[in-house]
């Protein structure tokens, strides 16, 4: 189920500082009051990750429809496959092991509360 962030509506709140997330199905309603202080909220648009399964049919055709799509090449090196940037993407051995680094940390917990 994914998590939406809702914010106070037209007022400050010192309890839910700012923001609120709030894990719902995709076919709830939104919420019209927070769940922490119970003044009225609204559902804001925040950021969304997705992942595609598999391979692309047409992934080398992504040009046509204004995208560029890259394949990995190796660890830290991707090739342009179709549309329209530079052939290769390549990270330093420095952004290489801050990602690795990244990846072994703590994983990021996100705090519901009592919820």
């Amino acid at each position: 189920m994914p998590v939406y962030e809702y914010e106070p509506a037209d007022h400050d709140c010192l309890m839910c500082d700012g923001r609120v997330d709030v894990i719902q199905g995709v076919d709830e309603e939104p919420l019209k009051y927070c769940p922490h202080c119970g003044l009225d909220v609204r559902r804001v648009i925040s950021r969304a990750t997705f992942k595609v399964a598999g391979a692309l049919p047409q992934m080398d055709k992504a040009g046509k429809k204004g995208f560029t799509t890259y394949k990995r090449a190796e660890k830290g090196v991707w090739e342009r496959i179709d549309g329209v940037g530079p052939d290769v993407i390549a990270g330093t051995k420095e952004d290489i092991a801050a990602v690795e680094a990244e990846k072994k940390g703590p994983k990021k917990v996100i705090d519901l509360g009592d919820a």
